[in-house]
């Protein structure tokens, strides 16, 4: 298989591959995706509702302020005209869309009752100011049947008066209709609308699907009703299907009334539509691009076959001896076989003319001894040998003399440079690397240095080391070695940005996760008992430590990438010592007064619980921890000393490291990233943090922060 063969398979499959894990992913988020959507959408209705009622009430007090201000119906109540109380009133019952409208006295003892169809029994409503207008909801019985209704009760200007309207909440009541239509039409699919009083349900426009006609809210969702006081989402049986419910308490329930609520119910089958929107999405979009991927490296990697196939047979010929062989580089089309090309062809030239030169000569000095020869030989063979090494180094090679004037540059130097050899040779290595000082007689390696270049859109990373030179009878020198390592920085970006991307998704999918395991152990779903919440508050707590382990990711992450931002602003450490400290009964902090410095409160309340969390986990039950804070120069010294187990002496240079835990440590849990992200984030702030240890006997790790002098 050629190497063009196998650099086009290997895209190809990798790409297959990322495509194939970026649709699971996808197809695995679309049902929690169309939940969060679902939920957006019902507490938009329940919004819905709760206004339609508001306005409703609004409405219906309207009308009863204009009914109550007619001088006949004043003139009625002031001379207790029954009779014509009763016309009015019959009146009022023909032209609104009310049930039943009474008068009653102060008492709420009924003066005169007219209703619309069937004949209620005596209403008791909940005790009001007499002065003040009181709505809500109330339980109206006729017959054999409660009916939920909604009421406003006002009091008339004529004394020891007080007038009564009533709505039953049926499918009759305009309200419940509008209202049902405009949810349904809204999501194309039916919404059913519920009333109940406590946990009875006491109307529902469900029951005309469902069949039944009452039906008891759980106690779980009553609670959170009544007295949390709070609006609740969930999946929840109504006759023998599954519905998406949202309940709401009613705003106008008094301590002397009913708890009433309303409710709204959907299908568990309205989103599917919107599963299959997003799973097609996901899927053509991963068709699309796994094929726009395939024909682009087609496209890149087709020139590799025929240009190794020209440099492969100029080397033949070239090894046969044919050394004035030349590979035609106008058929070469991509750059780096281009440069190769180059280098062989201008080796072979260099080869031809030096053996003619060579040739020449031997004829000249024909009667030279064998010995001279054979010298001539090796000399030929070392300097070939030499020039060929370093021109085919993927590393630049140069020597600059004592002026800083470039004396040699290979063609990989050259290229970095971005010129060619002849063109570099002469000049002065600043004209080419600016930022660059090389003096002295001692070896150096610059790290990171970069070069802007102006074709290429990104800059050139570079990592140089210089060493000096010296010939005999010639002036010292230095030696540059440049080596490109743009890709490597490529690489750490990436893996950068991969690692917090996984972190990010895991740590997304965690906290539903530990949620539900929470409401589980409180008995959201039911009481939980013996082995089982045990086993459950197990799970919990490992749960707990992967996201705290998740974090410790994101933050290494962070640090690695240089992305972790800071709030620096005066705090006082001594109030952040206390209040940690606190949290921890075997934990003794004595220090009193303020103590300002400039940090990150968050991050610094974080190094501050590591280290104590660390110095209890590696302490004896019995002992206790301490926290002190003192003043050193313009920076505050803050410790945790402990009595614990200590730490090697050869094991404290590395302790600090990213993935170190120590001998000893190897006995407890953690991942050995706590102290590396302690010490990145103290040294971001400009401060240090050391330790000091003694096996058996305890440790002391301190840090410094500047301290706050007025100004930020």
């Amino acid at each position: 298989m050629t190497l063009y063969t196998k650099i086009l398979l290997f895209f190809i499959s990798l790409i297959i591959l990322l495509s194939v894990v970026t649709t699971y992913s996808g197809i695995r988020s679309i049902g929690q995706i169309a939940v969060n959507e679902l939920d957006k959408g019902l507490n938009s209705d329940i919004n819905l509702f709760s206004f339609a009622v508001d306005r409703e009430f609004y409405h219906i007090e309207s009308r009863m302020e204009l009914f109550s201000q007619r001088s006949a119906v004043q003139g009625a109540v002031m001379q207790r005209d029954t009779k014509k109380m009763q016309e009015l009133l019959e009146d009022r019952l023909r032209a609104e869309n009310i049930d039943i409208i009474q008068i009653t006295d102060r008492k709420m003892r009924p003066v005169v009752t007219v209703t619309k169809d069937a004949a209620y029994d005596p209403i008791i409503l909940p005790a009001t100011d007499e002065n003040t207008v009181s709505r809500g909801f109330i339980s109206v019985f006729s017959g054999n049947q409660h009916f939920a209704a909604m009421y406003v009760s006002m009091p008339l200007r004529a004394r020891n008066a007080i007038l009564n309207e009533f709505f039953i909440l049926d499918t009759r009541n305009l309200l419940v209709k509008n209202l049902s239509d405009l949810l349904s039409q809204k999501r194309e699919e039916p919404v059913y609308v519920s009333i109940f009083r406590n946990d009875t349900r006491m109307f529902s426009t469900i029951f005309t699907v469902t069949g039944e006609q009452t039906q008891r809210l759980p106690g779980d969702i009553t609670r959170a009703l009544y007295q949390e006081k709070k609006t609740y989402i969930g999946k929840t049986p109504i006759g023998r299907a599954q519905y998406y419910t949202i309940y709401k308490p009613s705003p106008y329930n008094t301590e002397r009334s009913d708890k009433w609520s309303y409710g709204i119910a959907v299908s568990e089958n309205i989103f599917l539509p919107f599963k299959k929107k997003l799973l097609f999405i996901f899927i053509t979009i991963s068709i699309l691009a796994t094929s726009a991927v395939i024909v682009i490296t087609f496209l890149i990697t087709r020139g590799i076959g025929p240009s190794l196939e020209a440099i492969m047979n100029t080397c033949w010929r070239i090894e046969k001896g044919r050394t004035d062989s030349r590979i035609d580089e106008s058929g070469i089309h991509m750059r780096e076989f281009g440069l190769i090309a180059s280098s062989i062809n201008k080796m072979s030239a260099a080869v031809t003319e030096r053996t003619d030169t060579i040739n020449d000569n031997l004829r000249k000095i024909s009667a030279i001894n064998a010995e001279l020869e054979e010298k001539t030989a090796i000399i030929r063979e070392d300097r070939m040998r030499f020039l060929s090494i370093l021109e085919t180094l993927k590393e630049g090679v140069i020597a600059v003399g004592q002026d800083g004037i470039i004396t040699y540059c290979n063609q990989a130097g050259a290229r970095i440079m971005g010129k060619d050899p002849p063109d570099v040779i002469g000049n002065n290595y600043h004209d080419a690397l600016p930022s660059l000082r090389v003096a002295g007689n001692e070896h150096t390696a610059v790290h990171e240095f970069v070069i802007g270049r102006k074709d290429p859109e990104e800059p050139l990373y570079l990592k140089v080391f210089s060493a000096p030179w010296s010939l005999e009878n010639a002036p010292p020198g230095h030696i540059l070695v440049l080596r490109d390592i743009s890709a490597e920085k490529k690489i750490e970006e990436f893996k950068a940005d991969f690692v917090s991307s996984v972190n990010h998704d895991i740590k997304s999918y965690l906290v539903p996760v530990s949620g539900f395991l929470k409401r589980i152990l409180l008995g959201k779903y039911g009481t939980v008992e013996g082995s089982l919440k045990e086993r459950l508050a197990n799970i919990d707590e490992n749960v707990t430590k992967i996201q705290h382990l998740v974090e410790n990711y994101l933050n290494v992450s962070r640090i690695e990438s240089g992305k972790i931002e800071f709030v620096i602003r005066p705090v006082d450490i001594n109030e952040i010592a206390r209040d940690i400290v606190n949290l921890y009964p075997r934990v003794r902090f004595s220090e009193e007064g303020h103590l300002l410095v400039l940090a990150d409160r968050d991050y610094i309340e974080r190094v501050i619980i590591n280290l104590l969390v660390n110095a209890l986990k590696f302490s004896p039950d019995d002992t206790e921890v301490a926290v002190a804070t003192r003043v050193d120069g313009n920076m505050a010294i803050v410790s945790v000393t402990d009595r614990g187990i200590g730490i090697p002496e050869k094991e404290i240079p590395h302790i600090f490291q990213r993935y170190n835990r120590g001998t000893l440590g190897m006995k407890k849990e953690g991942a050995g990233l706590g102290l590396f992200i302690v010490k990145s984030v103290i040294e971001s702030h400009g401060g240090a943090i050391w330790v000091e240890s003694t096996p058996g006997k305890g440790s002391v790790f301190s840090f410094s922060l500047p301290l706050f002098q007025g100004e930020v």
